[in-house]
């Protein structure tokens, strides 16, 4: 990941750059204890940080006692992703030297909302990602043509 912020800073010769946030979960819905999030650079398409977050370590519940890091995460699996995000954006000018000034996200405001302000006032802008916003279009209408009798077939 360090190889591939330095291929960002190389290409873009500076030290910001625009990043698609997304997260992942075991579980489909809010009810996930285990989840990661990635920031991917959408100069390079390459992973530049990621963050696993779970609710519960299996290590502090074995009362282990070397030492470890522990990626606790204690709320609502809901606020995984913005959580995870900030955790991220607040670490890339130490362990990547980059700010992440344009946030391409799926929709989900909560994660940006959190990153916003984080290098200063609305340091970062939101964009939408076309591929998210082609899949919720074609959702909704595949939807509209289920339930709409007469749409779609030959002709129409």
């Amino acid at each position: 990941m360090k190889a591939a912020s330095k291929e960002v800073q190389n290409l873009k010769r500076s030290t910001t750059c625009g990043v698609s946030v997304d997260g992942s979960w075991q579980r489909r819905g809010h009810m996930s204890l285990n989840g990661c999030i990635s920031v991917i650079s959408i100069d390079t398409g390459k992973i530049l940080d990621l963050e696993v977050m779970t609710q519960h370590c299996k290590m502090c519940e074995l009362n282990v006692k070397r030492e470890h890091v522990c990626s606790n995460y204690k709320g609502s699996s809901g606020n995984m992703e913005a959580v995870g995000a900030f955790r991220i954006f607040e670490r890339s000018l130490i362990k990547r030297d980059l700010q992440y000034t344009e946030y391409y996200g799926d929709g989900d405001s909560k994660g940006f909302l959190k990153v916003k302000d984080i290098y200063g006032e609305n340091s970062v802008t939101k964009l939408e990602c076309i591929g998210h916003i082609q899949k919720r279009v074609g959702s909704r209408l595949r939807k509209l043509k289920k339930n709409t009798k007469g749409l779609g077939g030959k002709g129409n």
